[in-house]
């Protein structure tokens, strides 16, 4: 993502959080939930930002989009409808879920294993991360690769604890090329 739209998306998150107020929950999780459409269909927001699609045709698909959300949500869409700014909604979710996770001193964390973790095994991850990351609270998600072989790749933001044993295994590899180097 280019600078100036990473600017865009951090100053649409910013109004958000600060519009929201009480009810950040519920715009984020509104959000969420209109972010599974765009998702679900990659098209969507190039046609819809594409300047050819009439006004008509947004307010549309607007309405119908933000039926039942509060006006928060709305007054956002209108907004990126009016300039032409869909295709910078998963970054400006993305974007203001940091800021809620920040202000409540949680974090998001991507567990990735090679099988699906079971209930307690999410719980157990859940109180390492608020450890070792140094969270109050966490949420887990669970991202299944089978590719890591076992064990279990945490990451929250820019910070990653590797405890995969592919990753054992490329260290291991890496050992003994270095030692076979050294004997040369």
């Amino acid at each position: 993502m280019a600078f100036n739209e990473n600017r865009i998306v951090s100053n649409y998150a910013q109004a958000l959080y600060e519009v929201s107020k009480d009810q950040t929950a519920k715009v984020l999780s509104e959000l969420q939930t209109i972010e599974l459409v765009f998702e679900q269909n990659k098209k969507l927001a190039p046609t819809l930002d594409d300047v050819s699609v009439p006004n008509a045709q947004q307010e549309v698909f607007i309405k119908t989009l933000s039926k039942g959300t509060s006006h928060v949500t709305q007054n956002l869409l209108e907004t990126l409808a009016d300039n032409r700014h869909f295709s910078l909604l998963e970054e400006i979710v993305n974007q203001l879920e940091k800021l809620v996770n920040v202000s409540e001193n949680q974090s998001l964390v991507l567990a990735t294993t090679a099988v699906a973790l079971t209930k307690s095994q999410v719980d157990k991850l859940s109180r390492i991360a608020q450890t070792k990351f140094n969270y109050e609270h966490v949420e887990i998600k669970n991202i299944i690769d089978p590719a890591i072989i076992g064990g279990v790749i945490l990451t929250a933001g820019s910070k990653t604890i590797d405890g995969s044993i592919k990753n054992k295994l490329t260290q291991l590899n890496n050992q003994i090329k270095a030692a076979a180097g050294k004997e040369q």
